[in-house]
């Protein structure tokens, strides 16, 4: 059976208090980005959840210096 919501398997899923923890943040500065729609989520009941790619380019998006130069 097909799902009606395919997510590709290679995905990696992170939550609010892995990146709060991986940017020595608070929780809720995490959950702010996510209410302003700054960081791209995805809610599961009363949890969201944050692919890896799209903390990934939220964090590229925010680089003080271009890796180019």
């Amino acid at each position: 059976m097909r799902s009606i919501f395919p997510v590709p398997e290679q995905d990696e899923w992170l939550s609010v208090d892995e990146i709060a923890k991986n940017l020595k943040m608070d929780v809720e500065t995490v959950r702010n980005w996510i209410r302003r729609k700054q960081l791209k989520a995805y809610r599961f009941g009363r949890d969201y959840r944050i692919r890896r790619e799209d903390f990934d380019a939220f964090v590229r998006e925010r680089a003080t210096t271009d890796d180019e130069e």
